[in-house]
């Protein structure tokens, strides 16, 4: 057990007379003898001590430079230093060549192992054992080849405590100072402490690069910068980014256009998020600055994480929600009228032309566009679709062309790109195009006719690439007459015209394969009774194929996944709502549909237009415009 430490790790006199008795009687029962060293006494062969000396690295390297300033302070001729490793192996003798022979004689000397069943009581064995500084002066030594002589030995200790090794100062009995070792202790804590700071630049050294190659791994560009906002560090994509190689070390305010306020985001770091930035040789990109802080809450700098704007398209795809799934291979029909509007659609996925999908609502044209777009040279950048009809004209411009820091109340303070930016490179659809706003109709106009767009509150321009498809179930033509759509917008968008034919009019059997591929998606071993498919086919569908995939869908469940018969498809509703369009103008017609299906629905807007197979913008409009609800 060791002995209680006091002192700063040295034993009392008798707490260390104690312990050197017990340790004579341990040499004894260890038939150490007295008289000789025992002559079984280990030491490794000159191969296996320059092992053991390399195994040490950098310990041996540090004991043996304190060694050199430690023997400073005593005579060389009288006293010899040594360094014995946590197993008892001298590997280092220091001192004159008379007193190295001298202890030699008593095989104090590189090589030979001192563990007390070696040798009996000595400083270093005792030393080991105990982990405790020891003094060992004349008979306290168990063999008598160790009287006449001193010794002060200190233990060294590496990481957690753990010996790592003995250093030891002996000489005459006559030269015995409790001094001495005291000395030798704060050498060996010297040692330890030179060892701390070694493995701390080592480790520093190791974190250092790991992190380097994690700056250098990461996709986006990373900039970290000191309290002084001098640039510390900036990643091999960062420079390519920012178009320079010559940034480390400079001030942050060389780049231009860039302005960063430390202590702003050290008070308020979310306002330093998803921000943006253009720098004068026209790089573009989206940064996000935080604040980074000591344990002690000082600042000490920020980390700027960026990404040039023109690599966002899986950004752009996660804000707009949409993925574009459908190629041509996945389009149901064969009758003439759909595969005419197939075949054109092919020829225009091999075009950057302005497409215009024509079609009653239901008809598909979403998929064509994601077609077009799946069968173009765009492929691979960016699909934005934005129903024009859905959003209010007065959010619908900030919704194609966003918004700059400011530019109204409400605005997000780090601004946003619109549509036409996100879709840069790639294709933007504008579906339900008839259903714009008139002033949203020339700022269209306007960037059709110069590839350019401005942000809200913006002061400049941002030059736009972007394939632009149209979708309407309006008659545009009807439209311009009743200066509700521009002419000269009309003819920018009808490059190329694609007209849908609504499912009424593609035949029995496209009616029947599309029922059967709904059936098939949504669920297995689901029948079709042949009353069921006769009455899918006798139907007119307004909703065309949309409707058809809703009676699909509801006709499952109430099948119970067995046969989808007559009574499951429910397409009653829509027989009587046809019953009442005899007679009159189509106008008039329309407008009977409409309160018809309003009265059968209590007034519900959202289930009249899935009823009536349009978006729930253009019921509002026609009823309105109608007179229908007061």
């Amino acid at each position: 057990m060791n002995v209680e430490i006091t002192n700063g790790g040295i034993p009392t006199a008798q707490q260390m007379q104690n312990e050197i008795e017990q340790s004579h009687q341990r040499s004894k029962s260890y038939g150490i003898s007295p008289e000789e060293r025992n002559i079984a006494q280990k030491k490794l062969s000159p191969l296996e001590l320059e092992e053991r000396r390399q195994q040490s690295g950098h310990l041996l390297e540090v004991v043996i430079a304190h060694i050199e300033e430690f023997y400073e302070l005593l005579s060389p001729e009288d006293f010899m230093v040594a360094f014995a490793d946590e197993d008892g192996y001298i590997l280092h003798l220091a001192g004159s060549t008379e007193i190295k022979l001298k202890f030699s004689e008593r095989n104090c000397a590189p090589g030979y192992r001192w563990t007390e069943r070696d040798v009996g009581t000595t400083a270093i064995s005792l030393c080991r054992k105990l982990k405790c500084s020891i003094q060992l002066n004349d008979k306290d030594h168990y063999c008598r080849r160790g009287h006449g002589f001193t010794s002060s030995a200190a233990p060294i200790f590496g990481r957690q405590g753990v010996l790592a090794g003995v250093l030891v100062v002996s000489g005459a009995s006559s030269k015995t100072h409790p001094h001495t070792l005291i000395m030798v202790t704060m050498a060996a804590r010297s040692i330890e402490k030179h060892m701390r700071l070694l493995r701390r630049n080592n480790e520093m050294s190791l974190y250092i690069g790991f992190l380097d190659r994690v700056l250098e791994a990461a996709g986006t560009g990373l900039m970290t910068m000191d309290n002084d906002m001098r640039i510390w560090k900036i990643n091999r994509k960062g420079k390519e980014i920012l178009k320079t190689q010559k940034l480390d070390g400079q001030p942050v305010s060389v780049l231009h256009g860039l302005a960063l306020d430390l202590d702003d985001i050290a008070v308020h770091p979310d306002k330093w998020k998803g921000r943006e930035a253009s720098l004068p040789n026209d790089v573009h990109f989206y940064y996000t600055a935080q604040p980074v802080l000591s344990e002690r809450n000082d600042l000490l700098g920020a980390v700027m994480v960026f990404e040039e704007f023109s690599n966002i398209k899986k950004l752009a795809e996660r804000i707009s929600g949409a993925e574009p799934f459908f190629m041509f291979e996945h389009l149901i029909g064969n009758s003439p009228a759909f595969a005419e509007a197939i075949q054109l659609a092919r020829k225009a996925a091999e075009t950057s032309s302005t497409v215009l999908l024509l079609g009653e609502t239901g008809t598909g044209k979403e998929l064509f566009a994601q077609a077009i777009h799946n069968g173009s040279q765009r492929r691979q950048q960016p699909f934005v679709p934005i129903n024009c009809g859905a959003i209010p004209g007065e959010l619908l411009e900030s919704e194609l062309f966003g918004y700059v820091d400011g530019a109204f109340t409400g605005a997000s303070r780090s601004g946003r790109p619109g549509k036409f930016e996100l879709a840069d490179e790639g294709t933007i659809l504008l579906d339900e195009i008839g259903d714009m706003p008139h002033d949203m109709q020339v700022k269209l106009l306007r960037v059709l006719q110069t590839g350019e767009i401005q942000r809200i509150g913006a002061r400049r321009t941002i030059r736009t690439d972007t394939r632009i498809i149209a979708a309407t179930h309006v008659d545009l033509n009807k439209m311009i007459d009743l200066n509700r759509f521009r002419k000269d917008l009309f003819y920018r968008l009808n490059i190329i015209q694609i007209t849908l034919p609504p499912l009424r009019q593609r035949g029995a059997e496209d009616i029947e394969a599309l029922a059967k591929h709904f059936i098939n998606h949504y669920g297995e071993g689901i029948a079709l009774s042949s009353s069921a498919r006769d009455a899918l086919i006798g139907y007119d569908w307004p909703g065309n194929v949309r409707e058809l995939e809703n009676v699909i869908q509801r006709a499952m469940h109430l099948c119970g996944g067995r046969t989808i018969k007559l009574e499951h498809l429910g397409l009653q509703p829509h027989t009587k709502a046809r019953s009442r369009l005899t007679g009159g103008t189509l106008k008039e017609m329309e407008q009977k549909l409409i309160a018809g299906t309003l009265a059968e629905l209590s007034g519900n807007m959202a289930q009249a237009a899935k009823s009536l197979g349009i978006s729930r913008a253009t019921l509002y409009r026609k009823v309105k415009d109608y007179g229908i609800i007061e």
